[in-house]
């Protein structure tokens, strides 16, 4: 829980810090200060729920649970699987939809993403199985 807290409070630092870099003094651009404040609000929001485990015993309590219940776990695999299969689905189809209409730049992109996936697909696969 320490270490989880003083990383996010790096990150706080480091959102506001571009934040005000890029919005406040204007020597970054504007996706600098976008992404600082997403890191800001996300770390705000962790350190919040950090601080609510720490003071708050039935709200740990009933977050314990919700983190370490087999159905949830299940779900949530089952559901990254999910997001995995109709991502690669979809990325197939936009590369013969781009490939069509002669968009050889998209098409070269996507390609490097759907390779890359696999290629991590392939890797875990083979490593997971050999730990299992």
């Amino acid at each position: 829980m320490r270490n989880k807290t003083f990383s996010y409070a790096i990150i706080l630092m480091v959102g506001g810090l571009l934040f005000v870099l890029s919005e406040i003094l204007g020597r970054l651009d504007s996706f600098w200060g976008g992404l600082g404040l997403a890191l800001f609000i996300l770390a705000l929001l962790r350190l919040i729920q950090i601080l609510r485990l720490k003071t708050n015993k039935n709200y740990a309590e009933k977050w314990n649970i919700t983190v370490n219940d087999e159905r949830n776990i299940y779900i949530s695999k089952e559901a990254r699987s999910k997001t995995f299969y109709y991502s690669v689905m979809i990325e197939a189809l936009l590369i013969i939809l781009f490939t069509t209409f002669n968009m050889p730049e998209y098409t070269k992109v996507l390609n490097v993403i759907l390779v890359g996936q696999l290629f991590i697909y392939y890797v875990l696969y083979f490593v997971l199985r050999r730990i299992a």
